[in-house]
């Protein structure tokens, strides 16, 4: 026969054990906690292979051929943290009909929002964003003092962007939302040009670190605006400015203006996305270029896409605002018919 004390004390002990499990989980859910994966010799998409739809591995097979180039350097950018590429048959009628890209949303160039622990900290002074956002804050009348987005950091996530094999533009268009509407080609979350009420981009402009980005509350570090460290490390014209006021010397590297041709990465509809359209922009073979739509995109030739395809191009925060001229990537649409994102 157990005795009541026995029973009780079993019961603790039971307690306690699930107590521990259900803690572990929500670390694990909510990014608290990384993954051995996540150290600075190599990461990889999501916890285990058995969370993603590419098990970690790229297989460009299925993709499309006029897609294979760019699509490719997703595997390639980003050395420190993977991003991976295959695609999917969601209805197993023995065809692809989703391109996928799985990353876990963390970049390998320096930030003030990495852990102090992490090689890429990098200490940054919001007051430069005064300056580097000089015409914006003008403009947008801000009287704010720059600062850090709060409490938080660059925190691992597990995206899954899956874009229609066969992209195309939609006969109704889609409103893009707040949070994850594409990846850059370093893994990276696009966020568009709006943000969550009451707050307003252009005050969130004064919280971005030394690469124009940030992260948000649940750790998903993202651009709004020109990603112009990803410029830099893609090969881009950058160019370094600076002022002094008071003695204290601000210094900031910004997007030349001559990076049009430059592939950043895609959106969930499967349409590329490109640097920032500066005086001189024209297509690969020499020829002037369309003009911009009211979706911020065009249909030209491209390095990656020699038959032509529709793209958009980013603004640099200086460009744009928050109504009717973009101040990210679109318009407050998609152009074409969006796929699925999934962050776990």
């Amino acid at each position: 026969m157990i005795k009541k004390k026995q029973i009780k004390h079993t019961t603790y002990t039971f307690l306690l054990i699930l107590s521990l499990l259900l803690t572990s989980c929500k670390s694990s859910e909510d990014g608290s906690s990384s993954s051995s994966s996540s150290s600075s010799s190599g990461g990889a998409s999501c916890t285990t292979a058995t969370d993603t739809i590419c098990g970690q591995q790229n297989d460009l097979t299925n993709i499309p051929a006029a897609y294979k180039t760019a699509l490719t350097k997703y595997t390639t950018v980003n050395s420190t943290y993977l991003v991976n590429v295959c695609t999917q048959d969601s209805n197993n009628d023995g065809s692809p009909n989703y391109m996928v890209v799985e990353s876990s949303n963390r970049p390998e160039h320096k930030s003030v929002y990495w852990q102090a622990t992490n090689a890429l900290h990098e200490a940054f002074d919001f007051a430069t964003n005064l300056y580097k956002y000089a015409t914006t804050k003008t403009a947008s009348e801000y009287t704010g003092t720059p600062a850090s987005a709060g409490p938080n950091m660059i925190l691992e996530q597990c995206i899954t962007m899956k874009m229609p094999i066969s992209p195309g533009e939609a006969s109704s268009k889609s409103a893009t939302e707040f949070s994850t509407m594409g990846l850059s080609l370093n893994g990276i979350s696009f966020f568009n040009e709006n943000a969550k009420p009451p707050d307003q981009i252009t005050d969130e402009l004064f919280t971005f670190d030394q690469c124009s980005g940030h992260p948000q509350n649940e750790g998903n570090y993202h651009y709004h605006v020109d990603p112009v460290c990803l410029v830099r490390d893609l090969g881009g014209d950058v160019v370094t400015k600076s002022t002094t006021v008071e003695g204290t010397t601000y210094s900031w590297i910004e997007d030349n203006g001559t990076n049009g041709g430059l592939l950043l990465g895609f959106l969930l509809d499967g349409f590329p996305v490109y640097g920032p359209v500066g005086d001189n922009h024209t297509t690969d073979n020499g020829s002037s270029t369309p003009s911009i739509d009211s979706y911020n995109g065009h249909t030209h030739v491209t390095t990656e896409f020699e038959s032509g395809i529709y793209h958009y191009h980013v603004k640099s925060a200086n460009i744009g605002g928050t109504s009717s001229t973009v101040f990210w990537i679109t318009n407050e649409k998609f152009y074409g018919n969006p796929g699925t994102i999934v962050i776990r």
